[in-house]
Formats: C-alpha cells, sequence, structure tokens
C-alpha cells in the first residue's frame, strides 16, 4: 500500500471529476485516490483503475450531505487504512507533474508539520490562467495571515493522516469553512508550510462552492476568526475588519481585484 491517498470529493460534475482523474492517470508516484461521491442525482462513474498502479475507490453518499460530511467519510475510509499522507484535490482541479513527491518529501523531513500547500494558478474552464495564488510559506508568517483568511488552499494541500486522528477530523457545523477551521486547529499543536511553486491549477467556476456560498462562507469565516481570536495579535482585529468589509463587496469586484493584482 503507497503511503499517500487522494481525497476527491465530488457532487454533479462528471466532466471536472474526469479532467481530474485524466491529471492523476499521468502523474508520477506512488498514491492511491478515493472519490466520494456526495449523492449526485446521476451518479457519477470512475474506473477502478486509472494505471496498473494506480486503483482508484469510488465510495458514494445515499444524499448529498455536503462537502465536510463527504469528506469525512472519504476519511473514514483512508483512517482505516495505514496511508500516512492524505493529498486533497477537488473535481474539475489539475495537479503539476512532481506535487506529490514534492509534498511527501517535506513532510518526511519536517514530522513536527501537519499540513503543506502550495502556490496555485486559478484557471476557468477551458484551462486558461485567470489568477493566481501566492500565500506566505513559513509557519510564523502562515499563522499571522491566517488570522485575516485560510491563506492554505485547501486542494492544493496534504495533510498528515496521523494528525487527522489526533485533532479529529473536518467539523460538519462550520458549512464552507470546513478547510478553515481544520487548518486553524492543527496549527494549535503543528506547523503549516506552504512550498512556493504552482503545484496545483484550479478551475474557477461561478458554479463553484466558493463562489455560489460565498456570503455563507464569509458568515462562517467570522465565527471562527472571533473563536480562535487573540487580543494580543493585530492581526486579529483586522481580520474580522477585513472580513466585515469583504461581506458587502461584491464578488465580481474581488474577482477583478484578483484578476488585476493576484498574479
Amino acid at each position: 500500500m503507497p503511503e499517500v491517498v487522494v481525497l476527491l470529493p465530488v457532487h454533479r460534475n462528471q466532466v471536472g471529476l474526469d479532467r481530474s482523474l485524466g491529471s492523476l492517470r499521468r502523474a508520477h508516484g506512488c498514491f492511491d485516490v478515493c472519490v466520494v461521491d456526495d449523492g449526485s442525482p446521476e451518479p457519477v462513474s470512475a474506473p477502478l483503475r486509472l494505471r496498473e498502479d494506480l486503483p482508484v475507490s469510488l465510495l458514494r453518499l445515499e444524499r448529498n450531505l455536503g462537502i465536510a460530511a463527504a469528506l469525512n467519510s472519504g476519511l473514514q475510509h483512508i483512517l482505516e487504512r495505514k496511508y500516512s499522507y492524505i493529498a486533497r484535490l477537488d473535481a474539475g482541479d489539475t495537479v503539476i507533474e512532481g506535487r506529490f513527491e514534492r509534498q511527501k518529501q517535506f513532510l518526511d523531513r519536517a514530522p513536527g508539520c501537519a499540513v503543506v500547500s502550495s502556490f496555485v494558478d486559478f484557471v476557468d474552464g477551458r484551462q486558461k490562467l485567470l489568477f493566481s495564488h501566492r500565500s506566505p510559506c513559513d509557519h510564523a508568517d502562515i499563522l499571522r495571515r491566517m488570522h485575516l483568511n485560510n491563506c492554505l488552499l485547501h486542494p492544493a494541500s496534504m495533510i498528515r493522516a496521523s494528525a487527522l486522528r489526533e485533532t479529529g477530523i473536518y467539523r460538519e457545523d462550520t458549512p464552507g469553512a470546513e478547510d478553515y477551521e481544520i487548518f486553524l486547529r492543527l496549527s494549535r499543536r503543528y506547523e503549516l508550510a506552504v512550498l512556493p511553486e504552482v503545484l496545483t491549477r484550479c478551475e474557477y467556476s461561478p458554479q463553484g462552492l466558493s463562489v455560489s456560498r460565498r456570503r455563507r462562507q464569509q458568515k462562517e469565516r467570522l465565527k471562527l476568526q472571533f473563536r480562535y481570536f487573540d487580543p494580543k495579535s493585530a492581526y486579529s482585529f483586522l481580520g474580522v475588519a477585513r472580513t466585515l468589509v469583504s461581506m458587502v463587496i461584491p464578488e465580481a469586484a474581488i474577482f477583478r481585484y484578483k484578476r488585476a493584482f493576484a498574479r
């Protein structure tokens, strides 16, 4: 059994799933794939193997429970086995060659680190670059930025399985911000890191969860900022203020800002 497994939830997005699986088929390295169909009305399909050495497990939920529940269903399957690392990917996203090897090697060398992410390019459905995401790479810088928002992109991350066994899986009472919550929780016991290179391309779609459910996501982010508020940190105050302001700014304006400055 390989040490790495890719956890890929999907809901009503066969086209995106096929794109992601095609990317994984071309990726080098030793890993397994776990796809969780979150109650798609027309169940998605996936091959039993992408290659001779690349098996795929397809788990189906009877009804749509949301991404946190879908991820937890996958994690229950994964954590019963002896995987060391869980790489995240969302349907429609693709990996750059060498991503899993680089992230695994980093975590192998840094036993105190629970999560390693990377820089990300956001693309449209035709894979045309829209904007790029660059985040702090050092743990101390990441912690400061986490007061403002979740600077670690979930589908670009690899998580240490033993850390999840210790701290618990995703909380399902923070819809749209389950990744922010688990990273904040893990940061209290472990280090977080980002590799300073683009290792994942994420599809930016108006139908995506982060866009279509943006207001709910912002409310959940605000709750988490208060839950993990540090009165000694100016970043905590700035983060709350920043979220409140972002709640009144239209998504279109934020997208234009990202296109103009997030390159």
